[in-house]
């Protein structure tokens, strides 16, 4: 599909219907998601997929999000690695037959203290960051296989990780909702683009 047309089909759907989903086209398209671009190809993400306990995280959700996570066939629950100096040793040691020794050593040595450095803001931004550009990646794949979604921002950070029994060294930062749909959204209002470009 072209991007331009698939694109056009990304809609948030909020509604679907009891049609199941493979479970093999939604690791798919995890694995497809995976291929965003991330700062110092850090790749923070975590992806829970959630089946059994969607009850259960549907408790103290708004209505209309508590409506669509009971419907949806699955959710996937994006989390970020708050460990980054762990993280960077993670690829090192997991990627050490594919990668030369200069990368290695910058995942080893030249990142570790970086993080380490970094202050709160500054991580909770880059790791919000990181986790919309393979939020977007997702829909996006979900969306080539025919398969409806949306992204849900409005949910309880603080009980999450409790819910999914997730270590709190990940934080949760997005739910994505996933399933067929019987709905036909049109599409949403976009500005025209020359009233969103300067040139200078």
């Amino acid at each position: 599909m072209k991007f331009l047309e698939l694109n056009k089909k990304r809609h948030a759907v909020k509604e679907f219907n009891d049609k199941p989903v493979d479970y093999k086209d939604l690791r798919t398209a995890i694995e497809i998601a995976t291929l965003a671009p991330s700062a110092h190809n850090i790749q923070p993400w975590k992806f829970v997929v959630v089946d059994e306990k969607k009850s259960d995280l549907a408790v103290n959700l708004p209505a209309l999000n508590k409506k669509q996570v009971e419907q949806a066939q699955y959710v996937v629950a994006i989390f970020t690695d708050t460990d980054l100096v762990q993280r960077a040793r993670k690829i090192a040691r997991i990627g050490r037959k594919n990668l030369p020794d200069d990368l290695i050593g910058y995942y080893m040595e030249t990142l570790p203290p970086r993080f380490a450095n970094m202050e709160a803001q500054e991580k909770g931004e880059y790791l919000a960051l990181n986790a919309g550009l393979v939020a977007m990646n997702l829909v996006l794949a979900l969306t080539d296989q025919g398969i409806s979604s949306n992204i849900i921002l409005g949910f309880d950070k603080s009980t999450t990780n409790d819910v999914l029994g997730i270590d709190k060294r990940f934080r949760p930062e997005l739910l994505i909702t996933i399933g067929y749909s019987d709905l036909k959204p049109e599409p949403s209002y976009r500005l025209p683009v020359d009233e969103i470009i300067e040139r200078r």
